[in-house]
């Protein structure tokens, strides 16, 4: 019985993963703007009906959409992240809360500066989570791991 119960799990989250995979989708890349600076780009492409909750959510609320890239090697971080367009506010009955969200393709941007360090890596996550009118899927979280290209004009 404990076999069949852990089989079981497993399915489940293996269809909560395949699901969360098809519904939000990330496409991340790096590129050098001048010798010392560059941009990195983290891009959410968003299936329809399904939604992507903003960065700044209330408490009792969804997982908040996070960027960390402080395990990032050669680089420094200029301001935040930014992303191409406003989120949406909504109240949000499933959590009985006005909540932010992007329900279409969304592009963030961080800028950074190179510290002159060798072998610069844009390395992190990004944690998120997204919900359509009938269900949530469980926080997911995306790697980051992208080598910091030279700049070619």
């Amino acid at each position: 019985m404990k076999k069949f119960s852990l089989i079981f799990v497993f399915i489940l989250f293996s269809i909560f993963s395949v699901s969360a995979q098809k519904s939000i989708k990330w496409r991340t890349s790096v590129k050098m703007t001048s010798k010392t600076e560059g941009v990195v780009t983290m891009k959410a492409i968003i299936e329809n009906g399904w939604h992507l909750y903003g960065t700044n959510i209330p408490s009792g609320g969804p997982k908040a959409t996070k960027f960390d890239l402080s395990q990032s090697i050669g680089v420094k971080f200029i301001g935040g992240t930014v992303p191409s367009v406003a989120p949406k506010n909504v109240y949000d009955n499933t959590f009985g809360l006005n909540l932010n969200w992007w329900d279409k393709t969304v592009i963030f941007t961080q800028k950074f500066k190179l510290t002159g360090k060798p072998n610069a890596k844009i390395i992190g996550s990004i944690s998120y989570m997204g919900c359509n009118d009938q269900t949530c899927l469980p926080p997911s979280t995306q790697s980051i791991n992208i080598v910091v290209p030279k700049f070619t004009k």
